[in-house]
């Protein structure tokens, strides 16, 4: 029985394998074939675009693009606005091709003037587009890179505008109509615009504009007066008495950045203003000025001085109605005609001769009477030194007799002193023997007296005297014990001295009664 469940569960096992196999063996060839058609089809529907471009997409159906538009937004036929960055992008083969764009780059101190191909048009009497309207954009682009669909905008790369240290901008719209003034007043008039750029770099529209560049600062004009008629550039004019008189003159002046746009819409260069303004109106003004002067007066320090003064005044007042300042026109030199010249110059020359002779004698005076004072002065020097020598002479005898005068005084004064100390040493001497004498006196006196009175304490006893007058001999370390042996005789023990000391009791008078009780107390 388990024989036959046994086989007949085997086949049932081999067949399971068996679907199951075929299943995988299906789906395998299925993945297979999915893979090669992806591998087949993928660059069909999958596009690549590299680092520095982008996809252009391209739709084959859809609503019609407006009258004017080239991009078309999503829904529309043609060449999408929208593009791609860089990586893979899946885009449908039939429905739609691409194109593959470089991006628009922008480097450092460029910018882009971009021009839209399609758009709405422009209102009337604007000539810049906004986005979404055809024609140059206002709107420029800055350095970068962007994503510029080349289908529908073309962008032209130019060099920013810089503006030099020393300079100033003057912006001149291109685009608009005509203004009636001097300065263009708003986005739609062409002309020079008022306000002025400053040294600096600046991202201009130059379809826009041109940028016009004008030095500012200090300058100098110099007129100088050559015989050469090509190269004489003086101030000329006539004087009050018909005569020419030329002036060589230096006027400084000043453009200031403000003022700058005024002048280039009046004037245009630097140069320009120089020449239609400084040296017309100083050529002008000379004429006004100087034709009320003499030829005289030009040769007058107070009046030459005025007429400078008169000069710069006006140039000053004048120059700084057309927007030029005026710091200083020094006038340098005055050429006056040498027909006038000469017979001034010979009258002043025979003065200046007779000034010199009258100069020269004067001289020669002088020099005899340095030549006298020069003799005097001689004479004055051998006077005082004869003066000197003989006050010197005067001095040294005075300086010798003081000297001898002060060695007599000297010792004079020495023996004096000598003789006062040998009577004082004298008189000391006397003084000290009788002091020693009476000292010597008083010492015996008191000595007798000492005597007198320690006689008296022992009552003219001689012995008892002599014992302590002993006893005041003798070592203060001693030690000394008495003994009474007996009737007249006195023993003492000296230690270890192995001395023996006897003293003789006499018949003397006994002791006092008081001296025989200390004697036996010791």
């Amino acid at each position: 029985m388990s024989d036959r469940f046994e086989s007949f569960g085997k086949p049932m096992r081999s067949g399971a394998w068996q679907v199951w196999k075929r299943r995988l063996i299906a789906w395998g060839v299925l993945l297979a074939a999915m893979l090669v058609f992806v591998m087949l089809t993928w660059n069909a529907f999958f596009v690549y675009v590299r680092p520095g471009y982008h996809l252009v997409t391209i739709t084959r159906a859809g609503k019609p693009l407006e009258p004017g538009q080239m991009l078309a937004e999503p829904g529309q036929m043609g060449v999408q606005r929208q593009v791609h960055g860089e990586g893979w992008h899946f885009v449908l083969p039939i429905y739609n091709s691409t194109e593959i764009e470089e991006n628009t780059e922008i480097k450092a101190g460029e910018v882009g003037i971009v021009t839209a191909k399609g758009g709405k048009p422009l209102p009337p009497g604007r000539f810049l587009g906004e986005e979404g309207e055809q024609g140059i954009q206002r709107k420029v682009l800055l350095p970068g890179t962007y994503r510029i669909n080349q289908r529908g905008f073309d962008v032209e790369i130019v060099k920013a505008t810089l503006i030099e240290p020393g300079y100033v901008g003057v912006l001149q719209r291109m685009l608009g109509k005509k203004s009636a003034q001097r300065f263009a007043q708003n986005d739609d008039e062409m002309g020079i615009v008022q306000q002025h750029l400053q040294p600096g770099l600046y991202f201009l529209n130059l379809r826009e504009y041109r940028v016009i560049k004008s030095e500012t600062g200090i300058f100098q004009t110099t007129f100088h007066f050559d015989e050469d008629p090509s190269q004489n550039t003086a101030i000329t004019f006539v004087s009050k008495h018909g005569l020419p008189i030329s002036l060589d003159c230096t006027i400084e002046w000043e453009v200031r950045p403000e003022d700058v746009p005024a002048l280039v819409a009046e004037y245009g260069s630097r140069d320009q203003v120089e020449h239609k303004v400084i040296e017309v109106q100083a050529h002008s003004i000379g004429r006004d000025k100087g034709i009320n002067y003499g030829v005289q007066d030009f040769l007058e320090g107070n009046l030459r001085e005025k007429f400078q003064e008169e000069f710069t005044k006006e140039l000053v007042r004048v120059c700084a109605e057309k927007n030029v300042t005026i710091n200083s026109a020094f006038i340098r030199n005055t050429v006056i005609p040498e027909t006038y010249l000469k017979p001034i110059r010979e009258k002043q020359i025979a003065g200046e001769t007779e000034l010199t002779n009258k100069a020269k004698e004067l001289t020669e005076q002088s020099n005899a009477e340095v030549v006298r004072e020069s003799e005097l002065i001689a004479q004055r020097v051998y006077e005082v030194e004869a003066e000197t020598k003989r006050i010197v002479a005067g001095i040294d005898r005075d300086v010798e007799n003081t000297t001898t005068k002060t060695e007599a005084e000297v010792q004079r004064l020495k023996a004096d002193y000598q003789a006062r100390i040998v009577v004082l040493e004298s008189e000391a001497r006397q003084v000290l023997g009788m002091t020693k004498a009476e000292a010597k006196k008083m010492t015996e006196t008191a000595k007798s007296s000492l005597f007198k009175l320690k006689m008296d304490v022992f009552q003219n006893d001689n012995d008892a005297y002599l014992r302590y007058t002993m006893s005041q001999e003798l070592n203060p370390q001693i030690v000394l014990r008495l003994f009474h042996a007996g009737s007249g005789t006195f023993w003492t023990n000296l230690g270890d001295k192995a001395v023996n000391l006897m003293l003789p009791a006499g018949a003397a008078p006994a002791a006092p009664e008081k001296e025989r009780a200390g004697a036996n107390n010791k």
